[in-house]
């Protein structure tokens, strides 16, 4: 599903690209990630598909710790 960048639900189509995209950068499965974040890998799942739109902002800083990274990498625009 597509979803335009003026849809207000287009910040979780970017936060979930971004996790993807950095996840797999630094070698990880999504399992992995779940397990060193203590999320279900369900929930790492739906998100890098679009289909979880209600994950805090709280979660995206607990990964990006996780992962060791700056927060603002979650919303660089991905085109």
């Amino acid at each position: 599903m597509k979803i335009d960048k003026n849809d207000n639900k287009y910040i979780y189509v970017i936060v979930g690209k971004n996790l993807k995209k950095i996840r797999t950068a630094k070698g990880l499965t999504q399992v992995q990630l779940a397990d060193l974040v203590n999320y279900n890998e369900g929930t790492i799942a739906n998100i890098e598909n679009n289909s979880y739109q209600t994950f805090s902002l709280e979660f995206i800083y607990i990964v990006a710790k996780a992962l060791k990274v700056p927060i603002n990498e979650f919303f660089k625009d991905i085109d």
